[in-house]
């Protein structure tokens, strides 16, 4: 099997079974993954373009794609990723864009200090959205636009595409002279694969991923991309308590106890993400 990004035909076959296929739900028929010898990167054999919506994917994976379900389930996921983000970067008087943005809670977050915001995603946020940002509800209204951005956010999207790198090349395309783009990353070899390895990627491994991403691929793509790295870090979006209760379990975590102080969980956090075995890395990239 051709690897999408490097084109090489030498992948390994590590997994060949069901598949998480929704809230709770999994396909009757077993799955391939493959992963590639020269540039590490793991896809779905047959990979899919329909759960690229996202108008289909959340009601799919998170149970419901409304407005709603955005800012209860979604919200305070993104207010995370934002933070850790603001403490790299200026936003201040910036033209940003965010691809996925949903409902808009960063945007709407980061439109008081910026020059202009705008978000691409499915047709149903449009009516929301548009109330305070600009909003493009498919690539190529993206595309044909002429307006370039300071910032391009994709914080969860990635992994999702069909064509990873002509995604990628779309973005880099709506970049002004200097400007940076950022994504958050899913990290395939994050602890929890490394503790648990099957039970984990049990759960992990699902029919709306067409692509999972280590360090060695990620870096792979964007160089391939002519993009430069700025920035490079580990993101770890849970904290040690929900690790050893995953670990425990061995089975998606629902609540847990608060175990271990803060001081405790921070610095075993902090060596997870200088490590990079966090559940999902951080990429700040500038055209070369």
């Amino acid at each position: 099997m051709t690897c999408p990004i490097c084109q090489n035909e030498n992948s390994f076959l590590i997994w060949n079974d069901k598949l998480r296929s929704g809230k709770n739900k999994w396909t009757k028929n077993r799955n391939k993954i493959l992963q590639c010898k020269k540039c590490d990167l793991v896809f779905l054999d047959k990979r899919k373009k329909f759960l690229q919506d996202n108008k289909i994917f959340r009601k799919k994976f998170d149970g419901a794609n409304s407005i709603d379900k955005y800012f209860t389930f979604n919200r305070p996921r993104e207010k995370f990723k934002l933070e850790k983000i603001l403490k790299h970067i200026n936003f201040n008087n910036k033209k940003i864009l965010e691809s996925g943005c949903g409902a808009a809670t960063n945007l709407d977050y980061l439109k008081k200090n910026s020059k202009l915001t705008a978000g691409l995603d499915s047709q149903i946020y449009k009516a929301y959205v548009e109330r305070k940002h600009l909003f493009y509800s498919n690539m190529n209204e993206l595309v044909k636009d002429k307006i370039k951005f300071d910032i391009i956010l994709s914080l969860g999207e990635i992994e999702h595409k069909y064509d990873v790198v002509n995604f990628v090349k779309k973005l880099k395309s709506k970049l002004s002279k200097n400007g940076i783009l950022i994504f958050r990353i899913p990290n395939f070899n994050n602890i929890y694969k490394y503790l648990i390895d099957y039970d984990f990627l049990k759960y992990d491994f699902r029919i709306s991923h067409n692509f999972y991403f280590n360090e060695k691929s990620a870096d792979f793509l964007f160089k391939k991309l002519r993009l430069k790295i700025t920035h490079k870090s580990g993101l770890q979006e849970y904290d040690l308590n929900h690790l050893i209760k995953y670990v425990k379990s061995r089975k998606r975590v629902k609540s847990y106890e608060k175990i271990f102080k803060n001081e405790i969980n921070n610095k075993v956090i902090s060596s997870i993400e200088k490590y990079k075995i966090s559940t999902s890395l951080l990429y700040i990239l500038k055209k070369k």
